[in-house]
């Protein structure tokens, strides 16, 4: 579980801390989300389709620090890349769901991931694309409801 914790939690948002430095409204905005949906797959899949080292009584506190950390990090950093770095928004959605299914992939060859019930890393890498696409959706939704005023920055 401590190598859950430094890897999947620890890591992630002290790297993320630092890379959004300057920009923590992302933080704000999309971390929260982040770890909504993370735990909502997360439950799903722990019921149906896989599970995690150290196998506990109930499996999503073996995956709480990912909910926390290198999950919703990752969706805030892919903000980041979309709407301050104007990186194309599916080209940073496809290039954060491969890098976190091969972070699962890599798992998996290390035996800390067992899929089950025709689960697959295909179906991962869209279990990652889809959350992706939401909180880009959900991006767009935050700007119509709060638009731009002039000389301020943008949500």
């Amino acid at each position: 579980m401590i190598g859950n914790t430094i890897i999947g939690m620890l890591i992630p948002l002290l790297l993320g801390a630092w890379i959004l430095r300057r920009h923590y409204r992302f933080l704000v905005l999309y971390y929260p989300l982040g770890v909504a949906v993370s735990a909502c797959i997360n439950s799903i899949g722990f019921n149906f389709f896989w599970n995690i080292l150290p196998n506990t009584r109930n499996q999503s506190f073996a995956a709480l620090p990912m909910d926390l950390g290198i999950y919703p990090i990752t969706g805030c950093i892919m903000m980041y890349m979309i709407q301050v770095r104007r990186t194309r928004p599916w080209p940073a959605i496809f290039v954060s769901s491969l890098l976190l299914t091969l972070i699962e992939w890599t798992a998996k060859l290390l035996g800390h991931v067992v899929y089950f019930n025709g689960w697959n890393i295909f179906w991962t890498f869209w279990s990652y694309f889809l959350p992706f696409v939401i909180a880009y959706g959900y991006s767009k939704v935050l700007k119509m409801t709060f638009p731009e005023r002039s000389g301020e920055g943008s949500i």
